[in-house]
This record gives structure tokens, sequence and C-alpha cells, in this order.
């Protein structure tokens, strides 16, 4: 087969975790077809990929209202870039990952030149804005999603939507490692997040919660703060005090995130890694005062932690650790008050990791295998 006889898929994610799935979706879909071009905007890991970027998209990855108002600028050039890049070469597919509202303008784009779209991560509008579904199926040619709670909303509009397992059910690295907590390197482990925004608005409210006394030395608490990628491990450079910065660790070394006895993180797709590695965990999570009001009003569920979402008949009905949303002083009290509770209560730790394995039985495995498999359908 010659090039000119390649299909091209352009894939756009916008954070880190997306990034990560495209790639191993990417590795699939190679082994099953040889004569794929891989073009897109994405972060390290699609890069590794040998994915050809035109752009990275870590300098626009932002969560919350207010935060994409301050970014609308460069948020808009990159998109006009997408469109322009996919209007140019005309790629065989277009598939994207999460990142919602950047995500469906492209899709609409895409579908106005007649080049399919496939959507993977479903847009969460079981969380706020529901009426969007019927919105969403009109410019996305096929939907993957990655929870069955996802497929039963989904396919009462459209019969376009697979279920195809979550990607996190396929990571070994996720597994538990096999050592006694006490034994553990780390007494604890601080997730801010992976966004720009997220960092700057969670760091210093976690790091609030472990320190109540300018006396108490973090660095001999054997704390452990986790970064994303290369530029948000910048931004904790530039945002911490120097001798804090030998407490910084790649959230990419799983086996450094197993020596951690209990950790406070921010909402997201960490939420799970962390279940899936038998972590205990408190989610603590600050947006704007803006970003909160507007959102507080939309959000129809009462928990936003991945974690929090998978057990139950219904979203949220069976709660697995704590969530502080906007946390108030006697939040931090309490987030330490629990921290505490998990290191000395075992039966209350054990009660966690029980849940955990249920959570570990509902994530289905094949995502990447599955979503190659729809791609190359749709390119055939």
């Amino acid at each position: 087969m010659t090039t000119s006889e390649m299909k091209e898929i352009f894939i756009i994610t916008g954070e880190s975790s997306g990034d990560q799935h495209a790639a191993k979706y990417i590795q699939e879909h190679r082994l099953l077809n040889s004569n794929v071009f891989f073009s897109g905007i994405g972060q390290d890991s699609m890069r590794k990929m040998n994915v050809s970027l035109i752009h990275n998209s870590e300098d626009i990855s932002v969560v919350g209202l207010t935060e994409v108002i301050l970014k609308y600028k460069k948020i808009k050039q990159i998109l006009e870039l997408a469109k322009k890049y996919i209007r140019d070469k005309k790629p065989t597919l277009v598939i994207l990952v999460d990142y919602v509202e950047f995500n469906l303008k492209v899709a609409a784009y895409a579908k106005s030149l007649g080049i399919p779209t496939l959507f993977y991560i479903a847009p969460q509008v079981w969380a706020w804005r529901e009426s969007r579904i019927n919105n969403i199926i009109k410019v996305v040619d096929h939907l993957a999603v990655v929870f069955p709670f996802e497929y039963q909303i989904f396919s009462k509009v459209s019969e376009n939507v697979s279920f195809v397992g979550h990607p996190l059910a396929d990571d070994y690295e996720l597994n538990p490692i096999e050592i006694n907590y006490e034994d553990k390197r780390y007494d604890l482990g601080i997730f801010p997040g992976s966004r720009e925004s997220e960092i700057k608005n969670n760091i210093y409210i976690m790091l609030d919660c472990i320190k109540p006394s300018k006396r108490r030395d973090t660095k001999k608490d054997n704390v452990a703060i986790f970064y994303a990628n290369n530029r948000s491990k910048k931004l904790l450079e530039k945002m911490l005090p120097k001798h804090m910065h030998s407490l910084l660790v790649s959230g990419k070394n799983r086996e450094e995130i197993k020596q951690c006895k209990k950790v406070i993180t921010a909402s997201g797709t960490v939420t799970l890694e962390l279940a899936l590695m038998g972590i205990p965990m408190v989610i603590v999570y600050q947006l704007s005062f803006v970003t909160y009001l507007i959102m507080k009003r939309l959000v129809k569920l009462k928990y936003i932690g991945l974690v929090n979402l998978i057990l139950g008949d219904n979203l949220g009905d069976e709660v697995v650790v704590k969530e502080y949303i906007q946390p108030k002083y006697h939040d931090q009290v309490e987030i330490m008050a629990e921290l505490n509770r998990i290191d000395n209560d075992a039966d209350y730790r054990n009660e966690i990791l029980k849940k955990y394995i249920r959570i570990r039985d509902e994530l289905k495995p094949g995502a990447a295998k599955n979503l190659a498999s729809i791609a190359n359908r749709l390119i055939s």
C-alpha cells in the first residue's frame, strides 16, 4: 500500500489523562492496521507514540468558567488551528478525547465538512446540562463511553453508542502493591491536579490541611507532591519554596505512588487510579469563586469524584471516600481528622479498600482495543 493510500486520523486530547488514554488506543490501532497515520493536538504520551502533533494541549488545559475566560484568546487560536488543519488536510476520521467544550466545536466543524467524528470518554452531561445530550449526538458520528451508566443514558437517544470498557482496567501497573501499610515510604501523597488552574487553586489549600503549625516540617513528615507533566512540575517549583522542591515526584511513576499510605487529591481520573492501586484518599477541590457559584447552580450531583459515582444503583448512591469542595477552615480540620482516622483505624481503612475492589469489578477491560475496532470500521 502506498503512502497516498494511508488513512489519517486526527486526535485531540485536552489533558494528561486523555493524552495517556489516546496513546494506548493508538498502540492498539497500529496493531490492527499499520496503514494509519496519526496527527493531533496532545501531550507527552501521544508524542512518545510518534504522533504528528500540531500543538501541545497543556497550555489550554483549564477547568472552570473564569479560567476559560482568562485563556479564551489562546483557546480560540488553537481551535482555529485545529479547524484549519482539518480543512486543509481532510483527515479520514477525527477522534476527540474528553475536553468537551473545545472538542464539540471541533466535532461540529468536522461534520460540516463531511468528516466523521468519534468521541471517546463521553461528555459528563449526566453531571450537568443533561439537556445537551441531543446536541452532542447530532455532531458526533459515534460515541465510545467508558462507564455502564453512561451507555444507559446515551443509548436512549442514539444507536451509535458503544460501551468500550474503561482504559484503566487494562493498566496492570495499577494493581495494588504487596506491602504492609506501616511499611510504605510516604505518610502522605498530594495530587493537586494536572491543569494550571487546578494546581493554582488546590496546592496551598492541600498543604494547609496537613500543616496547621508553622513549626511543622513537611519534609520530615515524608510527604510527596505528585506532578502530572513537566509543565505542572515547573509551575509547582515556581509556587513552592525551594526547600519543598525535593518533595516533587512524577505522577507517572506508579511505583512511587504505591508507596503512599494515603493521599489528598484533586477530583478527576486520578481518583480511579488511586482506588485501583488501593490507596485511601480524601478528595479536596477548589474552584475560583465565580466558577463555583455558577457550577453550584448547574451541577446536579452531590459528589464530583469519579470514585464516588461508580457504586450503587444511582450516581452518588454509595460514597467511598470523603469529598471537600471549596473547603473552609472547619473542613480543613475535618480533613486532618479523616487522614488521622485512615492511619489509625484499620477496620475503617479496610472498608474503603473493599469498596475499591468492587470498583475494579465495575471497570471492564478492553477499552483501547475496542475503540481501535470502532475507529478502523469508521475509516474502512
